[in-house]
């Protein structure tokens, strides 16, 4: 059969594309007509809690255009005064809708002071989707925000920011402290996190800088502390506190506290917890010198001040607002909310049947009935049970232990342990199951018996504190880790072990493997 001669005739503008391919440094779209702004409706907004759930002025423009190729637009926001940039939104659209929440929590990125009406300029750029190449807008908008913090709608009395690592300041994140009292200092909490250096106090009406000359101390001046001033002006942060339910009506009565939760974004303490009728304060770092009771007015707080009173048993949800610029408040409201207490503590002949101990813990990080821990037992044939801080209840074991472990309870029998050393124990309150299983440091990996599915537990030395084993393993890798998990595993070089360190190497044979966690090293030696 005749073969027949195939030609194609290719368009001149299809050649150009083809080559302009060729060329990364050469567009292969034209830009034809940049994005242009219309006109905004208002360009003064003022924010306020009339309307700071509102929505802000539409902002529009003309399309671009790049040879009809689809177009996103990014849309910025430009604090003049202090050049501070923040991103409005980014769409294929060619208007923008956004919040006035939004909005206001963007110019507090800027540096914007509340109240204070500031310039900003809204740019665009715009860009060829899934292309690398971007053309300004022909023109911006000028706008005037003011923004709103909510922080100051219950404030009558003086009152000032305390910005961390001022000259950054954004009142959103910068808490209040004030001067309730009139008597020229001013008092606050405030949460400073772990990197800060510094911090400067900013007059609320003004933002003048009223000091910024005082450096933290890390070792004593980060997370929840109170920032006060004395008479002369001098401001000063205080001791990390942390806080705690205690009285009569609480779980611990007047021996343990209850422990609250702190909320970064609100600052605020929470306890969920049950109560039984009778008394209770508020405290920090379990300790009596910064306690609050009750204050002059209703559900306020004052310094070492009466005791609140509980009149009917029940589950109550309790806050404590140390962040009303120096005008401290708490709330208490019946709950329905099922919640585990947040610990078991491990009562047994190892210290002397102490329930309030907090050296032998297990915890329910969320609430949920389902509690666990590991804990050292330092002497030989032990007896111990699980105490419930939240309901007052002992819980023993129903039955025997399994091989695995694993048990019921209930109000049953001490559980019992032969051996001195660590334990992991777990405890689910709804299936009314525990267990109490050997952990400690492992051997795991491919060299190993298990493989990387089950480690070997190693013995623990309690006088040299080192920890040994001795056993078979083929050619492979393998590592050190902690209680059968990997949020704790050592690897890298012997001489040298580094947490997440790269699998160490062994060829089979017999070895004795003993490890000094403490100096992260260990010895591999063959027998």
């Amino acid at each position: 059969m005749k073969a027949l001669n195939k030609f194609f005739i290719i368009p001149a503008a299809l050649m150009l594309t083809f080559a302009a391919c060729e060329d990364e440094h050469t567009p292969v779209f034209e830009l034809l007509k940049k994005a242009e702004f219309n006109s905004i409706q208002n360009s003064e907004v003022a924010l306020d809690k009339s309307n700071i759930t509102g929505k802000f002025p539409v902002i529009t423009w003309n399309a671009a255009n790049y040879n009809g190729a689809a177009v996103n637009y990014v849309v910025k926001l430009k604090n003049n005064k202090t050049g501070k940039e923040v991103l409005l939104g980014e769409t294929t659209d060619t208007s923008l809708e956004i919040d006035n929440s939004v909005v206001n929590s963007l110019a507090a990125e800027t540096g914007a002071f509340p109240g204070i009406s500031s310039d900003y300029t809204i740019s665009i750029v715009s860009e060829i989707v899934d292309y690398e190449h971007s053309d300004e807008g022909e023109n911006t908008l000028d706008v005037k925000i003011t923004p709103y913090d909510s922080k100051i709608e219950t404030v009558s009395w003086n009152y000032a920011y305390v910005a961390v690592g001022y000259p950054d300041f954004n009142f959103e994140k910068s808490y209040l402290i004030g001067d309730p009292d009139g008597d020229g200092t001013y008092q606050g909490y405030v949460n400073i996190p772990d990197d800060a250096t510094s911090f400067a106090v900013l007059d609320g009406k003004t933002f003048e800088v009223i000091s910024q000359d005082n450096v933290l101390n890390p070792e004593i001046n980060t997370g929840f502390v109170e920032i006060a001033s004395d008479e002369d002006g001098n401001f000063s942060a205080g001791i990390q506190t942390t806080w705690g339910l205690i009285g009569s009506a609480t779980s611990g009565a007047w021996d343990k506290d209850t422990k609250m939760d702190f909320d970064e974004a609100t600052g605020i303490w929470t306890a969920i917890s049950s109560f039984t009728a009778g008394e209770f304060k508020f405290r920090a770092n379990s300790g009596w010198d910064i306690n609050y009771g009750k204050g002059d007015e209703d559900f306020t707080l004052a310094p070492g001040g009466d005791n609140f009173v509980i009149e009917k048993a029940h589950a109550y949800i309790v806050k404590l607002n140390l962040v009303n610029a120096g005008k401290y408040t708490y709330s208490i409201e019946e709950t329905e909310i099922e919640l585990s207490s947040a610990s078991l503590t491990i009562p047994g002949t190892f210290n002397d049947w102490n329930n309030k101990t907090e050296d032998f813990v297990i915890t329910s990080e969320a609430r949920d009935y389902v509690f666990s821990g590991v804990i050292y037992i330092p002497t030989e044939s032990n007896e111990f049970k699980f105490y419930d801080d939240g309901t007052g209840a002992w819980i023993g074991i129903v039955g025997d232990i399994a091989e695995d472990g694993s048990f019921k309870i209930g109000e049953g029998d001490n559980i019992k342990v032969e051996k001195s050393g660590y334990y992991k124990l777990t405890v689910d309150q709804k299936k009314m199951t525990a267990s109490v299983v050997a952990t400690g440091w492992e051997i795991i990996g491919e060299a190993c018996e298990f493989g990387w599915d089950k480690g070997i537990v190693m013995d623990y030395d309690p006088v040299t504190k080192l920890w040994s084993k001795t056993i078979t393993v083929k050619d492979g890798q393998y590592k050190f880790r902690w209680a059968g998990g990997w949020d704790i595993n050592f690897g890298g070089a012997l001489n040298a072990l580094t947490q997440d360190g790269d699998n160490l190497s062994i060829t089979a044979g017999t070895y004795t493997f003993v490890l000094d966690p403490e100096a992260k090293t260990a010895t591999v030696t063959a027998q």
